[in-house]
């Protein structure tokens, strides 16, 4: 299904943005990421926060082994500040996913019930998190619920790619690469991944 929605978003580019086709013309097909438990997602991208892809996965991964391999609610919660930065987290992180912890349930249910309804109204509860931003919201809902039409103007990678590829001027305010974006409707999560991949050197980006 993922490759028809690409097919499906190339199709959409031509009628309406054939600069943007032309710069993925020779990507490969992409797809979107499988959603992920919903709790588990969150803690990904706390830890991933202002970290390489490379370094939020061993942050991830050390989380695990001090959580007994259940990144839940409830193993947050029963843990302790000392424990959650011993895989790596700052104060500030670990106390963000305790907060999470506390509005997600212990059985993760509350989470689960805002997932269920509007997006627009699970987005403005969940930044009423602290720690949780924009970004991080924006990322939950590409990676971690699978919403195939979500743009994240806060994110440095997307904004320069537009840059490079679309003729923006540098450094502008967010809703400008909003309103670029809109073009792409309903498939700015597709449309991000394709942004992403276009800052690979040539030779990983391009199906010759």
């Amino acid at each position: 299904m993922n490759g028809n929605l690409d097919l499906e978003f190339r199709k959409h580019l031509c009628e309406h943005d054939s600069v943007f086709l032309k710069v993925i013309e020779k990507h490969p097909p992409l797809e979107l990421s499988s959603a992920r438990p919903p709790f588990e997602a969150l803690v990904r991208i706390v830890a991933g926060q202002q970290l390489s892809v490379k370094a939020a996965a061993t942050v991830f991964q050390r989380l695990e082994l001090v959580l007994n391999g259940k990144v839940t609610a409830n193993a947050v919660a029963e843990a302790s500040i000392e424990t959650l930065r011993d895989a790596g987290l700052s104060r500030a992180k670990g106390q963000t996913l305790m907060a999470l912890a506390a509005f997600t349930g212990a059985d993760e249910m509350q989470l689960q019930s805002l997932i269920d309804g509007p997006w627009s109204t699970c987005r403005a509860q969940l930044l009423q998190v602290k720690g949780i931003g924009p970004w991080s919201v924006d990322m939950f809902a590409m990676f971690g619920i699978g919403n195939p039409d979500i743009f994240a103007s806060g994110d440095l990678g997307l904004r320069v790619a537009m840059e490079r590829h679309l003729d923006i001027s540098p450094k502008q305010k967010p809703a400008v690469y909003d309103q670029r974006a809109l073009v792409w409707s309903p498939f700015r999560t597709l449309a991000s991944l394709h942004l992403w991949h276009s800052l690979k050197p040539d030779h990983e980006r391009l199906v010759v």
